[in-house]
């Protein structure tokens, strides 16, 4: 009835493991759980003896690392059930009853099930603040406020989600680029598929330290363009790609672009201190984008 998949790259499992079958030992439902690591080179050991200690479980080790959407579509197809719940493997399971929460709603007539993410209210490093911070701001939210804007906030590192709706949706996703589960989201709303958030949150735990966090940030925009550019998504609630056809409207992309890379330096220097600005940051994508419009040009 319930695939748990499980797509890593260089990342423990014991800890998730371990929350996990707490969870298990709350329901009573057939189950499989798929472990892929997507090329990885550490943790293989000792990720094979967490698994190990659940029924049911494999573990696939990929020698070649193909990208979340390659992995994910992989771990769907080799799935035997209809529903497929996706873990990433950097998130804590704290919620003894988090497969029972998920499991009550498959029967509601939703196709896809989000439980949504937070994180630590204790501050990291200070060489993670970057990450925790825009974790704690803009995907650390509310069911009821997710389910106002059902296809914006949508983490793929927790959600359930019936086989078929998966591989119709991921097969017309054709960049394997970071920050992929925007065009997951305007794919959905496209195709009004049917979308419930609910209170059923993990802990992730994986921060990136700042300054991989903003490379990550950057090859995200550099995903939102190329896909926009072949596939101008016109549904969407992306509030990045919706404030960039704004302004493209009104002419002022170049503009945009000439800030972006006068301050880029010190836009980079102020969101790797200690204390970085948020806002500074969505204008950093923003700029960002827009350099590369008006470099295509």
């Amino acid at each position: 009835m319930l695939s748990i998949l499980i797509p890593t790259y260089n990342y423990g499992l014991k800890n998730l493991v371990s929350g996990l079958k707490n969870a298990l030992n709350s329901v009573d439902v057939a189950y499989e759980v798929i472990a892929l690591e997507d090329g990885s080179t550490q943790y293989l050991k000792e990720n094979s003896e967490a698994l190990n200690s659940l029924n049911n479980a494999q573990h696939i080790i990929s020698k070649t690392n193909n990208g979340r959407l390659t992995s994910r579509l992989q771990l769907a197809k080799q799935a035997k059930y209809d529903w497929l719940l996706f873990i990433d493997s950097d998130v804590l399971i704290t919620e003894k009853l988090y497969l029972k929460n998920y499991l009550s709603k498959i029967n509601s007539g939703y196709e896809v099930i989000y439980g949504g993410f937070c994180y630590s209210e204790e501050k990291p490093d200070q060489n993670q603040i970057l990450r925790w911070k825009y974790g704690k701001t803009y995907e650390q939210i509310d069911a009821e406020k997710r389910n106002k804007n059902p296809y914006k906030v949508v983490i793929s590192g927790n959600f359930l989600i019936n086989k078929t709706t998966f591989i119709a949706i991921n097969s017309e996703i054709d960049n394997d680029g970071y920050g992929y589960d925007n065009f997951f989201g305007a794919i959905m709303k496209t195709k009004n598929t049917k979308v419930l958030h609910i209170k059923n949150n993990v802990i992730h735990s994986g921060l990136d330290s700042n300054s991989s966090f903003l490379d990550k940030v950057k090859k995200s925009v550099v995903t939102i363009h190329n896909y926009h550019i072949k596939n101008p998504l016109k549904l969407t609630e992306n509030s990045l790609l919706e404030t960039y056809k704004s302004i493209s409207k009104i002419g002022i992309t170049g503009i945009t672009s000439s800030i972006f890379k006068t301050t880029k330096g010190s836009l980079e220097k102020q969101l790797l201190s200690h204390n970085p600005n948020l806002r500074l940051l969505q204008f950093y994508k923003l700029g960002y984008l827009c350099s590369l419009s008006s470099h295509k040009k």
